[in-house]
């Protein structure tokens, strides 16, 4: 019966893929996904929670086989890639396909395990892509209305796993057992996006260490189930159902982390529609001579999925970055206020700015039961001072696989990155960084690579 398992389907596809297997359009979109989680990564290394983070990861020792980006410290890989996920998901900036964050936790997995031992840079893309594209598939395939589990972290752990798996030499019986215990392992809740705490950001971490943990103790010689997903007590039936079909069809051979997106703002993907709309809007009252300010009420008409995520009260007393990427209401006063969202908007003392609260006071959020969307479409209704009505409906979110960003939108998102953080890479720092990521195939240890990471000393000191 075990012969028949879906997790050794995938370890034998993840053990037979090589560099030379992945098409050069999915080596690009790789180069680009990485680019994207170090600088978003870069950014996120003041917020909120980090800083302990990294403290304790130093403080528990132990061999310094992987380095923690950005300083000059190494720690255990399953402790850098902890640390790593976290800062590139903090800023809630990092790419994302359909319902998951793939990379944040998959590109720490491989740099991490990459250095212990010292893969070259075809390894590391390699695994890199086994790893994020077992996350997509996993979220692509799941079937029903999300009961409250966290994709990313969920579905992320088997995503390190594959990532650490591959990158430690396992042969495909291992490979299947470690994916046994990251069943063990696999945790998330949206409990953390209704509450707004700094565990949200957490979550794809333990997800990264997790995996990485899970391929350690199978090379250990720990046995676990071979029914991982479709068991009678799988993830598929304790979790979320999902299609057998969708999962495995083209894996291996046609790659999906092609259609991963790059995120416009560093808020959650659930308001992004929201947001756009209102540009729109004010783009209209702009063209009829008037002024934000002539704009009385707004009403945000959101799916129920959306409404679960960023539907929630405005209240930025305890973690007010986390409130500002999770409340709809906050993102839709920061852009009418400010005319941007950047990361400059998600810092505390701009979510604070008592011309915010005035805003949002005049912000509903009404659910749509028709609209059965997770990030599209959102609808807004702005009433002008005057008693006109102006309504917009965006389909779709922008940054995503059919409404990508555009170059100049993702050069400014780079830039925007690189001027924040504990070391900021500043413009200079960031040419360097691209550089090493386009020819990060042609690099014989990918420690060489992570050692481009690290900001001079010199540095440290600057403010964004």
């Amino acid at each position: 019966m075990s012969r028949a398992s879906v997790a050794i389907e995938i370890a034998e596809r993840i053990h037979r893929l090589r560099y030379e297997d992945l098409p050069a359009a999915t080596v690009a979109q790789a180069k680009r996904l990485i680019l994207d989680t170090l600088v978003v990564a870069g950014a996120g290394a003041d917020a909120d929670g980090g800083e302990g983070l990294r403290a304790m990861a130093l403080a528990e020792g132990g061999r310094g086989d992987s380095t923690i980006w950005g300083v000059k410290k190494r720690v255990p890989a399953s402790a850098a890639a902890l640390v790593n996920t976290y800062t590139g998901a903090a800023l809630d900036f990092d790419s994302l396909h359909q319902s998951v964050h793939p990379d944040s936790i998959a590109l720490a997995a491989a740099l991490a395990v990459g250095e212990r031992e010292h893969a070259d840079g075809r390894a590391v893309i390699t695994a890199f892509v086994a790893g994020s594209e077992l996350i997509c598939r996993l979220a692509r395939a799941s079937v029903g209305p999300s009961k409250g589990w966290t994709y990313t972290a969920v579905y992320g752990v088997f995503g390190a796993t594959a990532v650490a798996a591959k990158l430690g030499g396992l042969d495909a019986p291992a490979i299947t057992n470690s994916f046994g215990i990251a069943l063990s392992l696999a945790a998330g809740s949206q409990q953390t996006n209704v509450e707004q705490v700094l565990a949200k950001r957490l979550q794809p971490a333990l997800a990264a260490r997790n995996g990485v943990f899970a391929a350690a103790l199978s090379s250990a010689g720990i046995s676990a189930p071979a029914q991982v997903f479709e068991g009678r007590f799988g993830l598929w039936s304790l979790y979320q159902p999902a299609d057998r079909e969708a999962l495995l069809d083209g894996f291996g051979s046609r790659f999906v982390i092609d259609e991963t997106g790059l995120k416009k703002y560093p808020i959650c993907a659930c308001s992004h529609a929201a947001v756009d709309s209102l540009v729109h809007i004010v783009r209209l009252v702009r063209e009829r001579g008037l002024a934000v300010g002539d704009i009385a009420r707004i009403e945000a008409r959101i799916s129920p999925f959306m409404d679960r995520l960023v539907g929630g009260a405005f209240e930025p007393e305890t973690d007010p970055q986390v409130v500002a990427q999770f409340s709809l209401r906050y993102a839709l006063a920061a852009m009418l206020l400010r005319g941007r969202i950047g990361i400059a908007e998600i810092q505390p003392a701009a979510v604070r700015d008592p011309a915010i609260r005035a805003i949002t006071d005049r912000i509903t959020v009404t659910i749509d039961p028709a609209n059965s969307g997770e990030l599209a479409p959102a609808t807004l209704i702005v009433r002008l001072r005057d008693g006109t009505e102006i309504r917009h409906t965006e389909p779709g979110m922008p940054g995503d696989f059919e409404n990508p960003l555009g170059d100049a939108e993702f050069r400014a998102k780079l830039e925007d990155c690189a001027r924040w953080g504990t070391s900021p890479h500043g413009l200079d720092r960031l040419a360097v960084l691209e550089q090493a990521v386009d020819r990060i195939e042609s690099c014989a240890d990918v420690n060489d690579f992570v050692e481009q990471l690290r900001i001079p000393q010199s540095r440290r000191s600057e403010s964004p």
